[in-house]
């Protein structure tokens, strides 16, 4: 590794814990820079910096393909079908009134 890269990045590591101290500080950058007397204008370059080393940093990692789940079947029958604003509900005994009552106030509501 050559002088000026490892100078650089010393540079990147320390301007990157100046920039998280001024993101955790809550102050505006301008307020922060005047008070650790860095220029307004450093602080923007070495941001920049120091985002474009992140970036160079950040690499993709192949996920393997989850397995195929067969989808359960339901011995679903339907004993009523509410038909509201266009839209039909198909409901049985065994769905919960809290759930037609919520679907119900959602299809009123998008109207």
């Amino acid at each position: 590794m050559n002088t000026k890269l490892a100078t650089t990045q010393i540079r990147i590591t320390e301007w990157a814990a100046i920039i998280k101290d001024c993101k955790s500080s809550g102050m505006k950058v301008d307020d922060y820079c005047q008070l650790h007397d860095i220029s307004r204008d450093a602080y923007y370059y070495w941001l920049r910096k120091v985002k474009t080393a992140a970036l160079q940093q950040v690499g993709f990692v192949e996920l393997p393909m989850p397995e195929a789940k067969p989808v359960p079947t339901t011995d679903f029958t339907t004993q009523m079908v509410i038909k509201a604003a266009g839209n039909e509900i198909s409901i049985n005994n065994d769905t919960p009134t809290e759930l037609i009552t919520r679907v119900l106030e959602v299809i009123h509501h998008a109207q």
